[in-house]
């Protein structure tokens, strides 16, 4: 099946939320950045690439140890702001299904929460064991599904209750490469070893005294499908989501357990 219209949406979605991404998506993907960087084995002087780097985090993060970091993504406000927030480092317009390097060209190729919006996430991996040197690692984290996630068991309730889901285009399945048996079969077809994997337990930390609004500035794919629903369905959705948020407002916000997943593989 063909993903152009959900991939060109992902496109569209994240240039809209690039400079946004600080105060709502970074509230929790940025936890999970400190694993993938222990599981990468980075070193000093290590070429790493950050491979749908958004507003360049990662690579920030790794430039700060010491690593000679390239940031790529395919929404070009989301290079325009990695550039602002991290000038000293190179960022550039690019595809993680087609990445412009040549082979053995960095010794770690790291993706954070970014996998499950391409349209293959096979044919990234591929990529990544393409351009790495042998003894390279390639790591990526991905959000755990509704079976291990407050977050996620919440969200896909109130969908199922209230949304038309054939509104919505078609999709991967967002939770794929959730499940370890599916990723290590993935990443072994790409030709990596040693695989390994660790969860994360990011908790989302959301300000906003409505969890719904903050949440559709979150990210892309649940407002793809809310979206696609009529004005008194979306309505609904926003009151049962908001509902389910409750038992974890504080006095700070909301704190909700959303944890991640991070693997590792080496190309031989």
């Amino acid at each position: 099946m063909s993903f152009e219209a959900f991939r060109e949406s992902e496109r569209a979605g994240w240039n809209a939320r690039a400079g946004l991404y600080g105060e709502a998506t970074a509230m929790a993907t940025l936890q999970s950045i400190p694993m993938l960087l222990h599981m990468a084995q980075l070193a000093p002087g290590a070429d790493l690439l950050d491979m749908g780097c958004g507003p360049g985090y990662l690579a920030g993060a790794a430039a700060a140890l010491g690593a000679r970091a390239t940031g790529i993504d395919f929404a070009p406000e989301m290079v325009q702001a990695a550039r602002a927030r991290f000038p000293g480092l190179p960022f550039a317009e690019g595809d993680a299904e087609a990445l412009g390097f040549a082979d053995a060209s960095f010794d770690i190729v790291a993706s954070n929460i970014v996998l499950f919006h391409l349209s293959d996430p096979a044919i990234a991996a591929a990529e990544a064991a393409r351009v790495l040197r042998p003894g390279g690692r390639f790591v990526f984290s991905q959000w755990l599904g509704p079976d291990q996630s407050d977050l996620y068991r919440a969200l896909t309730s109130v969908l199922r209750d209230h949304a038309d889901m054939s509104l919505a285009g078609a999709a991967p399945d967002a939770y794929a490469l959730s499940d370890p048996a599916t990723a290590r079969m993935m990443l072994e077809q790409a030709g990596f070893t040693d695989v390994q994997s660790r969860v994360v337990h990011n908790i989302l930390r959301a300000p906003d005294a409505d969890f719904f609004d903050f949440f559709m500035r979150f990210g892309v794919r649940v407002p793809l499908i809310v979206e696609a629903q009529p004005a008194p369905v979306q309505a609904a959705i926003k009151n049962a989501m908001n509902a389910e948020m409750a038992p974890y407002l504080t006095t700070r916000g909301y704190d909700v357990p959303m944890p991640s997943i991070v693997y590792s593989g080496q190309k031989p």
